[in-house]
Formats: structure tokens, sequence, C-alpha cells
């Protein structure tokens, strides 16, 4: 992970921080001690008051930092560093997470090995706190617009061990293909936050790109360490942006 910009590397890491001081030191330093290491990191601050970027400046010399100058949002942030990405491929990893050590090694692994039809590849999310139990094994998909982590909740018991085809990844922790964001359009800025990952999963469906779960790649994630379980903010966001997908992408039924 070096700065010369005559590189191009196998994978861009964009992590998108947004006053997650206390996230950083868990988040980059599993960055440092992944077993793959052609990737840059590029940490891309919304505008933060809290000492983030700072604190990366000096501890973590490696990392590409952009500073804008608000809160831009989920989308429009991570497009600020997908813009700047000279990564094949685009890993999206938020900040309150500790990725095992074999996450990235294990996603490229499977992007290399898939299909031209493939575009995304979602990892293995489980809860930090209750590791043995899990966040998301991907993405499902409701005809009212909402989506869900497929087996959200249950125990880990190797049901969802094998690799196999899901609707679209969580933008938690995700892959994506730089050539397949470069062709349908980075993420809609309109969202600001929730339902990004939803819009630009069936962006890429109605593009005919797809999506492979890979449970080998795991991430243990903090849930809601930076925005909050509950505001009134981020509920209007949630139902705000499921209107906005159904109408966007479902056809009215009669």
């Amino acid at each position: 992970m070096t700065k010369n910009l005559n590189l191009v590397y196998e994978v861009s890491v964009i992590i998108l921080n947004y006053n997650g001081l206390h996230l950083l030191s868990e988040c980059l330093d599993s960055l440092r001690e992944q077993v793959f290491r052609d990737f840059e990191v590029i940490f891309v601050d919304n505008g933060s008051s809290d000492g983030s970027v700072a604190f990366v400046t000096e501890n973590y010399p490696e990392v590409s930092i952009v500073e804008n100058r608000k809160n831009l949002g989920f989308g429009e942030g991570n497009n600020v560093g997908i813009r700047l990405a000279r990564g094949k491929y685009i890993a999206l990893l938020n900040n309150d997470t500790k990725p095992h050590t074999e996450w990235l090694q294990r996603l490229f692994e499977a992007a290399e090995r898939s299909p031209e039809t493939f575009g995304m590849w979602a990892s293995k999310i489980l809860f930090y706190d209750n590791p043995d139990t899990i966040d998301t094994a991907g993405h499902l998909m409701y005809p009212d617009g909402l989506n869900i982590g497929r087996g959200r909740g249950e125990l880990d018991q190797g049901q969802y061990d094998r690799e196999e085809e899901v609707f679209f990844p969580s933008g938690c922790a995700a892959l994506y293909l730089k050539k397949m964001l470069d062709e349908i359009g980075y993420f809609d800025p309109d969202f600001f936050a929730y339902g990004d990952d939803t819009e630009i999963g069936l962006r890429a469906r109605l593009a005919g790109w797809e999506c492979l779960f890979v449970p080998s790649s795991v991430v243990y994630h903090k849930y809601s360490a930076t925005s909050g379980r509950y505001s009134q903010f981020k509920v209007f966001l949630i139902e705000r942006n499921r209107i906005w997908v159904l109408v966007k992408y479902f056809h009215l039924r009669y």
C-alpha cells in the first residue's frame, strides 16, 4: 500500500468516514493485516469534526486521504473515492467493521475466477458483538422496495457456506468491478444514506450484471456504530429511499 501515483492496483479499498475516530484504529489495523497486499486504501472523510483526518494522517501514512468540506452522504462520499481509485476492483468497507485477515484475498480470488457476467461480490457479514450471528449473507429484495440481509439474525451454522448467486451485496463490505461501475454509473447521490447499495445493485442487475456471495470472505460489523441505531432522520431516509427504489424500478400492480 503505497502512494505511488504511477501504480495500478488490483483493488482500491474505500473507507467512508464521518466522525468515526473511535472506530478507525481497529478497521485500518485490520487492513494492514490483510493477507492480500495488492491494494490501495482511500479514506474519504465527510467533513468530520472529531480529528479523524489528523489521526489517519499521523498513524497511517500509507492511506490516501480525501477531505470533503461537508457530509456528502454515503453515495456521493463513495463516488469521490471511486473517481480517484486506480484499482481493477472497488472494495467498499464501512469504518465500523473488522475484516478477517483473508477478507480481501477471498473476494479477489472469487472475482478473478467468476464468469464475465459477474460484477459484484458479497462478503459474509457477522455481528461484531455476536460473531456467531449473521448480519448479512448477501441481500434479498422484496416487491415493496425493501431489502433485507439474507440470514439476518440467524446463528451461523454453515447454512450459507456455499458460493452462490445472490441479488446484490451489502455496501458495508462489497466488491465491485470498476468496469461495471464505469458502465452503469456510480451511486445515486440523492439517496444520501440507506438504500444506496440497493439502487446500484438493481441498476447493475438490469444492465445484465450478476452478484456472487463469497462466504469465506468474512467481516465483523459493529451495526450502526457510525450512524446510530435509531433516529428520526434515519427512519425518514430508510422509508423515503425505499419508496424511491419502488417508484424507480418496480412496475405498478393493478
